[in-house]
């Protein structure tokens, strides 16, 4: 390379400031062990103030699911819509194979999304 041009100033060097830590706990290789930061000390110190304040004991109630019940409310309604379009455009060969694709469509689609995709609520 060639060297810069003489009225430019050098180019700046940039680095991070050294940093001092300050160590908590025992110097790498050492078995001494830092009473303020043992973790299974704390896990134990916190598991005795839940069970001093009967945070571990629960009531578990059986929660009725709704997903029965919205399932053939749903599908009762299309495939009724369905076949009300069906029966109205009776005459229509197309109108009667739409809706009767649309029944098993909205049935299986239903059934998926129901029964696979959702949670129980």
């Amino acid at each position: 390379m060639s060297a810069p041009p003489a009225g430019d100033p050098p180019p700046r060097q940039f680095a991070l400031k050294p940093k001092e830590f300050e160590r908590v706990n025992a110097a790498p290789g050492t078995q001494e062990k830092s009473a303020t930061h043992d973790v299974h000390a704390i896990r134990r110190e916190l598991r005795e103030r839940e069970q001093a304040h009967g945070m571990d004991q629960m009531e578990i109630k059986r929660v009725r699911s709704r997903r029965r019940r919205d399932y053939w409310l749903l599908l009762l309604t299309a495939d009724s819509a369905l076949v009300l379009t069906a029966w109205q455009g009776r005459g229509n060969v197309f109108v009667l194979v739409s809706a009767a694709t649309g029944v098993v469509v909205a049935t299986i689609g239903l059934t998926w999304i129901m029964w696979f995709v959702m949670d129980d609520y």
